[in-house]
């Protein structure tokens, strides 16, 4: 049982740093850039 539990905490692990790294490797490599209209909007 112990083993079991083991094997799933670290399956979550795993996927939730392989969630975090593939992400910032996405925004990293893409370099998304905020439109210059969207940028620029004043604060009323």
């Amino acid at each position: 049982m112990k083993q079991r539990l083991y094997k799933v905490v670290a399956a979550v692990a795993i996927g939730v740093t392989s969630l975090f790294s593939l992400t910032g490797s996405y925004l990293w490599i893409n370099q998304p850039r905020i439109p210059d209209e969207l940028a620029k909007k004043e604060v009323v």
